[in-house]
């Protein structure tokens, strides 16, 4: 067996041990008390001052992170969170990442959810997409609207 092969089983095997408990947590559908697990050591990594945050990304995880504990607050599982619970939570979560990572392009890849109105009907539907994917299409709309609608002569085809 080459020492290639060995280290890489070894390394399976070892994470295995690690990624056990999260992984069932899940697969239970108790994904809400595995998110309150890292919120709590987020929250005592800032209190602690060891995160290596400005006071302003602190203080805005902070904000995040008081809506996170107030959604879970109110239900025990995941699955019990009705689909606007669900969104103010995921993109809790993802603001808090993006201050975590702090960069621009971390917070352009910011996954974001929103609800919608189609045009004509009372649906409302729920789109989900980066926050850069949710700029270019308000950009493209802002420019679809700027066009002019009346032909004026000369230059009407």
């Amino acid at each position: 067996m080459t020492r290639l092969s060995i280290v890489v089983m070894l390394s399976v095997v070892l994470a295995g041990g690690q990624f056990a408990a999260p992984v069932a947590a899940q697969e239970s559908g108790d994904k809400l008390a595995h998110i309150l697990d890292q919120q709590q050591a987020l929250k005592a990594s800032l209190d602690d001052g060891t995160s290596g945050l400005s006071p302003r990304q602190i203080r805005q995880i902070r904000k995040e992170q008081g809506e996170v504990f107030a959604i879970a607050g109110k239900n025990a599982r995941f699955d019990q969170l009705n689909v606007q619970e669900q969104i103010r939570l995921e993109n809790a979560l993802e603001r808090i990442n993006a201050h975590f990572v702090g960069t621009r392009v971390a917070q352009e890849n910011q996954d974001t959810c929103w609800t919608e109105a189609k045009t004509g009907s009372k649906l409302k539907v729920t789109r989900c997409g980066t926050q850069e994917e949710r700029d270019e299409t308000r950009r493209g709309a802002r420019a679809w609207l700027e066009k002019p609608r009346i032909c004026v002569p000369p230059g009407c085809s």
